[in-house]
């Protein structure tokens, strides 16, 4: 369900975006009004709802949704529309340009600010103690200009540790007892690499995520400016550099796509992953089972911030351009509520946004002894400290390949920290300046 985009699409989207936003003026609320005029909700009524990629496995569960929601509004129907998730950006800018929006989309976090003006301020609808239902540090970056434009629903949760018992008792190590900072994980994993040559201790890369968890700015207050050219980020960067030649970090970690590593927790080459993503370990229960079989859990290693970091997360939105925004907007605030959140979540590794979800049982107990068990418990506890690691440019992705690609280029004893940083600046000065 995570959506990846190439550079090309990116650059194209956003002058897409431009063109239609500028013919689209008419659905921002606050300018002169909705593109199609709000109908009385009163009487029968058809929404159309958007959601990505989800039919093929989850069509039974997002079908119930809307039977149930109909069942309790006999004056609702809802047309039901799932999107690839390459096209739900094209297809929406489309309908908003002809003014066939949609009444509710399910819209990646990353991508919702190039829809800002055509979104529904949801606040002009919902009750007010809805949205305070919501933890916070998930709803609250969804409000632009004091308006909230869209609800949280789904996220990959929180990172977690996950470590090779075997490995890491071979080193003398104690796995109940894992890196609870970075700096942890580094001094662990040289330890591993030198009791267990054939072994490293983790994958990874000082990107600019680990820059912010530990506490680097990455840009100027005003978004115009790089700001992480600081001899604290040069630290930062020697740290791990030291960390690749002690073995801490495994050589493969340079390449250019994660999913590519040849140190792995799968071929037992890596003893840990200290900021892993959930979803890693449900790739292990599935490809490496001896290797799960071995796996601890713990809460994800941090940085001097305490944090963690949250790539995206999905949202429900309503276009400007409803006809019926207070039942578009009921109706997102339905499919994300607690008790609908925690029924998908039972169906597939993902975590709620709302504040309800996390007491249920299914998160707030953890009876059960396998590390699926122990990694859900642990992750809906951490749950509180995501921050979503959006920087807000419109240009997000274009700036991390770039910062990314430096630091490859450092990590792979190419340049220097203080030389890399600067390449990056220029090219994210150059970038935001466009």
């Amino acid at each position: 369900m995570k959506l990846r985009f190439s550079r090309a699409m990116l650059v194209a989207r956003a002058v897409a975006v431009a063109a239609v936003l500028a013919v689209a003026g008419a659905c921002v609320p606050g300018t002169s009004g909705p593109s199609q005029p709000a109908q009385n909700d009163s009487g029968p009524l058809t929404l159309e709802f958007w959601t990505i990629n989800l039919k093929k496995s989850f069509g039974d569960y997002v079908q119930g949704l809307v039977d149930k929601y109909q069942q309790q509004h006999p004056n609702v129907t809802i047309t039901w529309v799932d999107v690839p998730g390459n096209d739900v950006g094209p297809k929406l800018l489309s309908a908003i340009a002809s003014r066939q929006a949609p009444d509710v989309v399910n819209l990646a976090n990353a991508d919702i600010d190039q829809f800002v003006p055509s979104l529904t301020d949801l606040g002009r609808y919902l009750p007010p103690d809805v949205p305070q239902k919501y933890q916070p540090n998930l709803i609250d970056p969804l409000r632009r200009d004091g308006k909230l434009v869209a609800l949280p629903w789904y996220n990959a949760g929180a990172p977690i540790s996950l470590i090779n018992t075997d490995l890491v008792r071979q080193a003398g190590l104690d796995p109940a007892a894992p890196p609870k900072t970075f700096d942890e994980a580094l001094d662990w994993g040289a330890k591993i690499h030198a009791a267990v040559p054939g072994a490293y201790g983790m994958n990874g890369l000082p990107d600019e995520n680990i820059l912010r968890l530990e506490g680097i700015d990455m840009l100027t207050p005003d978004r115009k400016h790089a700001a992480f050219n600081t001899p604290d980020a040069v630290a930062v960067l020697e740290k791990w550099r030291h960390g690749m030649e002690s073995g801490a970090i495994s050589p493969g970690s340079t390449v250019k796509d994660d999913r590519q590593y040849p140190q792995t927790l799968a071929n037992q080459q890596v003893a840990f992953g200290a900021n892993a993503i959930p979803t890693s370990l449900t790739s292990l229960q599935k490809n490496a089972p001896d290797v799960f079989a071995k796996i601890g859990v713990a809460p994800g290693a941090v940085g001097k911030t305490g944090k963690y970091l949250l790539p995206d997360q999905q949202t429900m939105v309503v276009p400007a351009g409803s006809r019926h925004p207070e039942t578009a907007s009921d109706f997102a605030a339905f499919v994300t509520n607690a008790e609908n959140q925690t029924e998908f979540c039972k169906l597939t590794p993902i975590y709620p946004s709302h504040s309800d979800a996390l007491k249920n049982p299914f998160f707030s107990q953890s009876g059960g002894t396998t590390p699926m068990d122990r990694a859900r418990a642990e992750i809906a506890t951490e749950l509180p400290k995501l921050e979503l690691s959006t920087l807000g440019t419109g240009k997000d992705r274009q700036l991390s390949d770039r910062f990314r690609e430096h630091i490859r280029a450092f990590m792979s004893g190419d340049k220097t920290a203080a030389q890399a940083l600067t390449d990056a600046e220029k090219e994210w000065n150059d970038l935001l300046a466009q």
